[in-house]
């Protein structure tokens, strides 16, 4: 086979679908794609469900919602790659509390293989990680209360946090690159 043919065999089958319909997350998936020389690729968006709390809590929690909305798109889109994202929160207590946002991101393959990764982390003020804890986690994000009391989009908490320095798509786009060249995609 010619390099010409791979490319072509890997391009038929460039069918992403996200379990989310969220202007961050597909255009992050749209960005890796085009990162990957994958621009020709299907890049669509579903709205899937993680079943989870509001704010998710801990690597289980994350990864189970990625996993469930990977699983909602594939449903959707039988044949695809489906990948769900999942953001949630971090908390270490060594010296004094830390808190991380981080996202799970999760693919499922048409051959069935689960592959998964974490974007990089932004720190949360402690401050506003316990308000939102107070009014519960089951109804309440820590990106709605730096809204709030900072302004910005709440879907977007990083850029606020970081004047525009990182957003919640630069992440992403990070950890699809590292989720996508780990398939055979990228073979």
């Amino acid at each position: 086979m010619t390099q010409y043919t791979l490319l072509f065999q890997r391009r038929t089958f460039m069918k992403l679908v996200l379990g989310s319909t969220s202007k961050h997350k597909l255009a992050a998936l749209q960005k890796a794609c085009d990162c990957l020389d994958f621009s020709d690729a299907e890049v669509t968006g579903f709205k899937a469900t993680s079943n989870g709390a509001e704010q998710p809590v801990g690597f289980d929690e994350m990864f189970t919602g990625a996993l469930q909305r990977a699983r909602g798109a594939q449903e959707h889109s039988p044949g695809s790659y489906a990948i769900g994202i999942e953001s949630g929160i971090v908390r270490f207590t060594a010296e004094s509390p830390a808190t991380l946002d981080i996202a799970a991101v999760v693919l499922l393959t048409p051959s069935g293989d689960i592959k998964m990764t974490t974007s990089a982390g932004i720190q949360f003020p402690e401050q506003y990680v316990q308000l939102a804890g107070n009014r519960g986690f089951d109804a309440t994000t820590v990106g709605t209360i730096v809204t709030e009391k900072l302004g910005g989009d709440h879907t977007d908490p990083h850029a606020t946090l970081t004047d525009g320095k990182v957003t919640r798509s630069f992440t992403l786009i990070d950890a699809l690159l590292v989720l996508l060249r780990q398939t055979e995609l990228f073979n």
